[in-house]
């Protein structure tokens, strides 16, 4: 059994950082020392400059079996209540916050995804899937109610393919998950990292302030009714050309700090 210094492993390849979920003997379930790790190799990854992209996989048969319920069945007393749900709404937090990393997060699902795990899978901009691998939130079948997952779930498939997940608690393959919009890309098993690293390298190699800026806009727009979207994005790019031409628009005058770029930029 790993020891807690080893729960999650990190590699660089090239401008790629690899986060390896690493308790294979459990396939990887998400307890707490694995969470707040997860969330340290997340924050090392955005903090150095010579990261471009990062990619998150798991170690063994398993991209992550979902919550330890093992831990999570302990039973917290009295006391420690508070402390745990601290610590819930902190693990829940990377389900929020990938979306939120100013990088590309591709998550290259290995074998199973269950549960929470599925939910990390989900979460990264980009899924590359093996061909092996298989997908479901099995909660209700162990009677919990799947309620965190259900948020990024809810955003990614439509409002009927997400409710037949999570109420009925079946698996699906690749390839079923892929015509759902779970997955981006499906490969032979034996590429799954070669296939996952190079199409992260070659985002690594594009414009850092466009991938952020693309990331950030889309992340919003979903929030917004048509109109407001479109205000929203069109506005981004003005003030992003008003940067780029040194604050000058098109008449050459610089944008003032009440102009419509400024205040884009002020509130992101």
């Amino acid at each position: 059994m790993a020891d807690n210094a080893e729960v999650v492993l990190c590699r660089t390849d090239g401008r790629v950082r690899v986060i390896i979920l690493n308790r294979p003997q459990v396939r990887n379930a998400l307890n707490s020392e694995m969470m707040r790790r997860f969330h340290q190799a997340v924050d090392d990854a955005v903090a150095d400059p010579d990261v471009g992209a990062i990619v998150v996989t798991g170690n063994g048969p398993a991209f992550s079996s979902g919550a330890d319920l093992k831990e999570a069945g302990t039973g917290p007393r009295p006391d420690e209540l508070w402390d745990r749900y601290a610590q819930a709404i902190d693990n829940d937090r990377i389900y929020e916050r990938l979306s939120r990393v100013p990088k590309p997060v591709i998550a290259a699902v290995n074998g199973f995804a269950v549960g929470g795990g599925c939910a990390l899978a989900v979460s990264c901009d980009v899924v590359i899937a093996a061909d092996t691998a298989r997908f479901g939130y099995p909660e209700t079948n162990h009677g919990i109610a799947p309620v965190t997952v259900a948020v990024g779930l809810s955003r990614v498939v439509g409002r009927l393919q997400a409710l037949d997940l999570l109420l009925s608690g079946r698996f699906v393959d690749a390839a079923e998950a892929h015509a759902m919009g779970m997955v981006t890309r499906i490969v032979p098993a034996a590429d799954l990292m070669t296939e996952a690293v190079g199409y992260a390298q070659a985002l690594a190699e594009k414009s850092p302030t466009a991938i952020r800026l693309t990331k950030r806009v889309f992340r919003a727009v979903q929030e917004l009714d048509y109109d407001h979207a479109f205000e929203y994005a069109r506005d981004v790019s003005l003030m992003t050309r008003e940067a780029m031409s040194g604050g000058r628009g098109a008449t050459g005058s610089p944008a003032g700090p009440g102009s419509r770029a400024a205040v884009v930029h002020t509130t992101e």
